[in-house]
């Protein structure tokens, strides 16, 4: 005998029968590669059965080969999707999947009337749980992603307690007994991350479940103790990834990505303000820090747009959030134009960090204009910033703010000693990033380290210190990958196939180089991809290293320029 449930029988053997195997995201459409995989099989026998003359193609296995990941791998979804395909190429077919189940219908004759179509299956399914189960499966539909017992506790309890504390109070027991008869009877999916237990639901049954959620009337409730949830969760990371806990909150953040960026999209949408910009402070190290910045385009212009309802603090720091996301995606002109307009802000707020953010901001305004090589104007700004600091007393800062004034002063003289390099004074530019350094040491923050052991190693090679530079490079290298900061990573490494290069070391080179160009090509780094090309791997070392200067770097970058409109790709690749 067989049963969906576990039934808790003596003598019973529990034998979890998982999706079939789909292929990764991403995956190159290799046929032989895609057909061993079970759900690839599966579809590519069913709709040869449906159609005589479907075969699995180059041109159709991309298609293919996602629809079966957007089923989850379900055997009976996919015999229902590829029974479509006699009067639906792959391609269509998975245009189509995004109307939800209507396309999955049409199951063969002989079949139970539940099996004939997926609705009909999840529908019996849904019918066969009890009123609390229906409740709570219809309420983890939120969860994008896998989600932790706590949260599990938070979003679907009746209580309204949220806490992202383990073993809170309310309704967590009753949560927790019928989120594991949930798990008994194969709806949601049970996994071990860190030692602690997870949970998800396959994409299918999540697409029912917000169905559910919303004929309940339970749609806005739930979404608004999502990203409650999800706010506590992170409220510590403001402080905690400026310091030594970095690496252990950056993991922690990274494995609830996805439900963070369903939080941050609820509140852009929903609201309240106040949610929506604190919850963008608090983490916006971790999407820079994990090369997840670029998901924030698609959200700073409702963040700018809310925030004008806001008192000036807060309307001031969504301003200068929003100018770093758009400076790590190259807009550096609209960044000028955010971080111009939160000035006045800060000078109408009361709390001290107003105080110290001015001089942060025209900090930044001044490494905009030496990007520009306007280095009076960025002397001029750097010279205000520093007044302003001066202005302060740090002796007496605590905490935070403490921490902040540190950054900015180590931000500003990191600045300065740029503007001094480019103008050819080496020396007083080593002095600068030392200082720096001495700086964002005391403040035990990676970023700020790394930023200045970096543009130290730059002075100490302009001055012909080639052993000092690789010195510095190397210890940044170690703290990076300490911090799992693979984009700054692939900076120093780049930094290390110039020196290996000056020492006459072109094959080093070479192997720094492409490693450098790995690391940023699989996160997605764009325009860095065009600063750190790809080298050859053949025996022609030399001309593979001129070609960074010449037309491949070029091409690359012209190529990647004109899909992104990206100047600066077009710049490094050209100097």
């Amino acid at each position: 005998m067989t049963s969906r449930a576990v039934l808790r029988l003596s003598g019973e053997h529990e034998f979890p029968v998982p999706p079939l195997p789909v292929p990764p995201a991403g995956a190159a459409p290799d046929l032989a590669d895609l057909r061993r995989y079970a759900s690839v099989a599966l579809f590519a026998e069913r709709a040869h059965a449906a159609a005589p003359g479907f075969a699995l193609t180059v041109g159709n296995a991309e298609a293919v080969a996602e629809i079966c990941r957007r089923l989850d791998g379900l055997p009976l979804a996919i015999e229902l999707a590829a029974a479509r395909v006699r009067l639906l190429p792959p391609q269509a077919l998975l245009a189509r999947l995004d109307q939800g189940f209507s396309v999955l219908t049409g199951g063969a004759r002989d079949l139970p009337e539940r099996q004939r179509t997926l609705r009909n299956t999840l529908d019996w399914s849904f019918g066969l749980l009890s009123a609390g189960e229906q409740a709570l499966l219809a309420r983890l539909g939120v969860f994008a992603g896998s989600f932790g017992l706590p949260a599990a506790e938070a979003v679907g309890g009746d209580t309204g307690v949220v806490s992202p504390d383990p073993g809170h109070a309310g309704a967590a027991a009753q949560v927790m007994d019928t989120l594991g008869s949930l798990v008994d009877s194969s709806l949601v999916r049970a996994e071990t991350s860190g030692g602690e237990p997870r949970f998800a639901l396959l994409q299918t049954i999540r697409e029912c479940a917000l169905e559910r959620l919303r004929e309940d009337g339970d749609w806005v409730p739930a979404h608004d103790r999502h990203a409650a949830y999800f706010l506590a969760l992170a409220q510590p990371a403001a402080a905690a990834l400026a310091g030594p806990g970095q690496l252990a909150w950056l993991d922690r953040l990274e494995t609830e990505h996805d439900n963070l960026w369903a939080a941050m999209s609820w509140l852009v949408d929903h609201g309240p303000l106040e949610q929506e910009v604190h919850l963008f402070l608090v983490t916006w190290r971790f999407w820079w820090l994990r090369g997840h910045a670029a998901e924030f385009v698609r959200l700073g212009d409702k963040i700018v747009a809310n925030s004008q309802d806001l008192p000036p603090y807060q309307h001031a720091m969504a301003l200068t959030g929003t100018a770093f996301i758009l400076i790590a995606n190259d807009d550096l002109a609209q960044a000028q134009t955010v971080l111009e307009q939160s000035l006045p802000l800060y000078r109408q707020a009361a709390e001290t960090l107003a105080k110290i953010l001015p001089a942060t901001v025209l900090a930044i305004l001044g490494r905009l204009a030496a990007i520009r090589r306007d280095y009076a104007a960025a002397s001029k700004l750097l010279d205000e910033s520093q007044a302003v600091l001066r202005e302060l007393r740090h002796d007496d800062l605590t905490g935070y703010d403490r921490l902040q004034y540190l950054l900015t002063a180590a931000y500003v003289n990191d600045v300065l000693g740029q503007v001094r390099l480019s103008q050819g004074d080496h020396d007083a530019a080593a002095r600068l990033f030392t200082d720096s350094l001495t700086l964002a040491r005391r403040s035990l923050d990676s970023v700020p380290i790394l930023i200045s052991l970096y543009d130290l190693a730059l002075a100490r090679q302009a001055q012909g210190d080639l052993a000092a530079a690789e010195g510095h490079l190397k210890v940044g290298l170690a703290l990076a990958a300490e911090a799992g900061d693979e984009t700054t990573a692939a900076y120093y490494l780049e930094a290390l196939a110039a020196i290996a290069r000056q020492q006459g070391n072109a094959q080093r080179a070479v192997r720094l180089l492409a490693a450098a160009h790995s690391i940023l090509e699989a996160r997605g780094s764009g325009w860095l991809c065009t600063y750190v090309p790809r080298p050859s791997h053949d025996d022609a070392v030399l001309p593979a290293l001129r070609s960074r200067m010449g037309d491949a770097a070029f091409e690359e970058a012209q190529a990647w320029g004109k899909s992104t409109g990206s100047r600066r790709a077009l710049a490094y690749a050209l100097e």
